[in-house]
């Protein structure tokens, strides 16, 4: 852990770019500049490589040709790096923002985490919609058929999961045009035991957490949503378990798997 801090340590000092040139893309929102910095993209998630999603390659390719001219003009909120050092930043080339324009081509979903600060959420909202309408990309696939998406899985804590276990937790976003109250929509593990939600409602395209111990729930959108689901004990098995979110007919709105590599056959 300290080396990988003292590696980080000069990119957190390193002042943010706000023109840059982009020597290479990972996936369609995590691309590479030639100061060293990646890039993670604001706004938008798209599928993921590793392990392999439906239209996660297409992504890929799309940010590639967007980002073709090598030249990115980069815009920061209030939080200019995450955790692992990454740039958090809108990107646009010639006035054109990259998360819209793979929001148009269904290749990723709005993907909001507070604060929120200078972007037309309607404008990304709409090329959003204008995708789910058409059925393109990822809207095609049974897994975006719900209003919420799960987007990680961190079934495994750090530390012994019994002394953290609000270190268990999904992270879920609205994938719908309009607000969803979750109140009565339950999670469900691999044995089927389950858990209801609160009241909460969740803005399109905002996120929230849910965590498996006992707090409070943060229900004000201005910072990031959390609900807890009350236990005492760690909910998630360490080696394999399945989270199925239910609305409150019983209809699936998305299932995630936890199979860490290492453990499977």
């Amino acid at each position: 852990m300290r080396t990988l801090l003292l590696l980080l340590f000069p990119l957190l000092l390193a002042a943010a770019p706000e023109v840059a040139t982009v020597v290479s893309v990972y996936d369609g929102d995590t691309f590479t500049l030639a100061t060293g910095d990646k890039v993670r993209l604001q706004w938008i998630n798209t599928p993921e490589l590793r392990p392999a999603e439906a239209y996660g390659i297409e992504a890929r390719d799309a940010a590639e040709s967007f980002l073709a001219s090598g030249k990115v003009t980069l815009t920061y909120g209030s939080v200019e790096r995450d955790g692992y050092g990454r740039l958090l930043a809108a990107a646009a080339v010639d006035d054109r923002w990259l998360a819209e324009h793979l929001l148009e081509q269904g290749l990723g979903h709005l993907f909001l985490i507070p604060p929120v600060d200078g972007v037309d959420i309607d404008a990304l909202l709409a090329a959003q919609t204008k995708a789910q309408e058409a059925h393109r990309g990822i809207w095609s696939t049974d897994r975006y058929q719900g209003t919420l998406h799960i987007t990680s899985f961190h079934a495994n804590a750090s530390g012994d999961d019994r002394e953290n276990i609000n270190g268990e937790y999904l992270r879920v976003c609205n994938v719908s045009a309009r607000p969803v109250n979750v109140d009565g929509y339950r999670i469900a593990d691999a044995s089927g035991s389950s858990w209801v939600f609160p009241s909460m409602v969740v803005p399109p395209g905002h996120t929230f957490k849910i965590h498996s111990g006992v707090g409070e729930a943060q229900l004000d959108p201005r910072s990031q949503l959390a609900i807890f689901l009350g236990n005492d004990m760690p909910i998630w098995n360490n080696k394999y378990d399945r989270a199925v979110i239910y609305d409150r007919f019983g209809r699936v709105m998305d299932a995630r798997e936890h199979k860490p590599k290492k453990y499977s056959k």
